[in-house]
């Protein structure tokens, strides 16, 4: 029995894996807060594990470790959850080696020692494993299957302490997602177009087929998620393959990627060059042929110079799927700039009681228009209005009989001439093309699915997400609209959501209105996506919205101190972050993994590899 429940849920790697918990301490707490403490676990646990000459090529950091606890009983076998953190050999002789003792034996000693690790002599050697439990139990009972319930028990000392098998990893991170995405795939694939896997786990990779990974994409766009690495990580190359999974295997998503490097034309060329999927690139300046549109785009260093990335980019423009942010060279105020004007002449104007009670008229006025015809803050006056609006002003200076020599009355009955401004910027927008604010939304809402919008001036994306958020938040919270789902991706997000302290102006707007986003966007179907090098850097508020984060390499103790604090990641998780190569994670969810917030190794893939079969297909 013991024999079919060990290969059942557990490995022992044939024989090699005989371990034990010899401690369970109380993790040291700082008896005061402070910016550099982090977030520990309640517990260290240390498992002593008896040698054997394979068995530290086969236990790795991020394996999962059960051992039985004190609710255990014959009905239900319960088995603490605990993840290991380090993993270190030990030998007898070298431990016992005193830094005073003559130093032609230390040599001899240390020389001697170098054979023993060949051997399986568990008199003189041993591994320690230090872990840090992960507050789930599993739970076992007979032919039934297993369960993972929330919290943390105390393991029995010295009890045995087993390894989760390939099998049991695979169902405790994959079957609730697999079941959701109603996808079940006998072998997996990095194919994203065959198989929606993220990628794969970084444990037992010394077999043959690899651990996918798999997240629920619904709610990981609705309840936002995150990416934080240092440059070099490969932040671009995971984002852009999460989005090349969501809109292939997830049909009511909608992107809109602001990208302020104009890397994503690349990185998502596939998508652009595929007639089946509706999407747009927005530039910041009109282009002309092709030739001018692949240079305006960022590429790899290796695809520089490649004459098949001309002809991919060629054939997107021919598809018609390039246009401009039309910038209106003749600025026609919105109803919420009609608001702000009237709150300002009103704080001037405020040892006038008669001035501010014709502007507080003047004011209801715009807000019960705004109120019949549904209008929103963000989008632009017409003609009807201006009309009205100068109507109201004429009636209201006239009623508080405002001096015809105020700043107010010039105001007021000077509105008329707005509609000049309206036909200029009309004429401008019929002879020029491009798409301005509600030509991107409407473009968003009724079209495509990819929208990227590459602009490289901070001041002009920076208004262009003010603007689209707060239309995109007016509309939904009219229509009870959650479907389809958009997604709002911010790459470089410190530019977006900068820390709200040392921001000002639109800086500060933009940081404002991405956070309203992420904490309002949920109940609509908005979601958002932050990608950034410096964490710490960013507005916390907004990060706290987010339930799925990816960490890459993060060489500033501060930035893995911001992670630790705001995610609740052992610091001890993160230090393995540091010995991360391009392309490998920590993924860790609250609602998009099988597993409530416990951190997974993954090795991401390689986004390249589509492009490389785009090029190679198409070119």
């Amino acid at each position: 029995m013991l024999e079919e429940k060990a290969s059942r849920y557990f490995t022992d790697f044939n024989g090699r894996f005989k371990a034990r918990l010899a401690a369970v301490t109380p993790a040291f707490m700082p008896a005061a807060t402070h910016e550099l403490t982090g977030i520990s676990s309640r517990y260290e646990c240390r498992i002593k594990v008896e040698y054997h000459k394979d068995i530290m090529g086969l236990i790795e950091e991020g394996m999962l470790v059960a051992v039985r606890n004190f609710k255990s009983n014959p009905k239900d076998q319960r088995h603490s959850l605990m993840v290991i953190s380090r993993v270190w050999p030990e030998h007898y002789g070298l431990k016992g080696l005193s830094e005073h003792s003559y130093y032609p034996m230390q040599f001899e000693i240390i020389q001697q020692s170098v054979k023993d690790w060949d051997t399986s002599d568990k008199s003189t050697m041993m591994v320690q494993i230090s872990a840090l439990p992960i507050n789930y139990d599993l739970v076992l009972n007979g032919d039934r299957e297993p369960k993972y319930e929330k919290g943390f028990t105390y393991p029995v000392i010295a009890a045995e302490a087993e390894i989760l098998n390939r099998d049991m990893i695979s169902h405790m991170y994959n079957q609730r997602v697999l079941a959701k995405l109603g996808f079940n795939a006998k072998t997996t694939t990095s194919d994203a177009y065959k198989d929606p896997r993220i990628g794969t786990i970084q444990m037992f990779e010394s077999m043959e087929e690899k651990i996918p990974i798999y997240l629920d994409f619904e709610a990981m766009v609705r309840y936002h998620f995150g990416i934080f690495a240092f440059t070099g990580a490969g932040k671009s190359n995971l984002l852009s393959n999460i989005l090349r999974r969501l809109l292939i295997h997830q049909p009511e998503v909608k992107v809109i990627v602001f990208d302020i490097s104009s890397e994503y034309p690349f990185l998502l060329m596939d998508l652009f060059a595929d007639d089946k999927i509706p999407s747009k690139i927005i530039l910041e300046n009109p282009v002309t042929n092709a030739e001018q549109f692949y240079a305006s785009v960022v590429k790899p260093r290796e695809y520089e110079e490649d004459d098949r990335v001309r002809k991919v980019f060629a054939r997107i423009f021919g598809q018609k799927k390039i246009t401009y942010y039309l910038k209106p060279e003749s600025k026609v105020p919105t109803y919420g700039d009609i608001v702000e004007e009237l709150n300002r002449q009103r704080n001037e104007s405020l040892d006038k009681p008669h001035y501010v009670n014709a502007l507080d008229r003047i004011r209801q006025d715009v807000v019960d228009y705004k109120s019949e015809h549904g209008m929103t803050d963000s989008k632009p006056i017409d003609e009807e209005f201006i009309k009205q609006l100068d109507e109201w002003g004429r009636g209201a200076v006239d009623e508080y009989k405002i001096s015809d020599r105020s700043g107010v009355y010039a105001w007021a009955t000077s509105r008329v001439t707005l509609i000049d401004n309206l036909k200029r910027a009309e004429k401008e927008k019929r002879t020029t093309g491009g798409l301005d604010i509600e030509g991107i939304r409407e473009l968003v809402e009724k079209e495509t699915r990819l929208t990227c919008i590459s602009i490289s001036d901070p001041y002009v994306i920076k208004e262009l997400v003010v603007d689209l958020a707060r239309e995109f938040l007016h509309r939904r919270k009219r229509s009870f609209k959650v479907k389809p789902y958009v997604l709002f991706v911010f790459d470089e997000a410190q530019e977006f959501v900068p820390d709200l302290g040392g921001s000002s102006g639109i800086d500060k707007d933009c940081s404002r209105i991405v956070e309203t986003l992420l904490r309002q966007g949920r109940k609509y179907g908005l979601g958002g996506c932050l990608a950034t090098q410096r964490i710490a850097y960013l507005n916390t508020n907004a990060l706290q919205q987010l339930h799925t984060y990816f960490v890459g390499t993060l060489p500033r103790p501060y930035d893995r101190t911001v992670v630790s604090d705001t995610f609740t990641i052992d610091k001890q998780i993160l230090e393995k972050t540091l010995e991360f190569a391009p392309g490998e994670w920590l993924l860790s969810s609250f609602i998009a993994t099988g597993m409530e917030n416990v951190p997974i190794f993954i090795r991401a893939d390689n986004a390249e590899t589509e492009v490389e079969k785009t090029l190679n297909k198409l070119a």
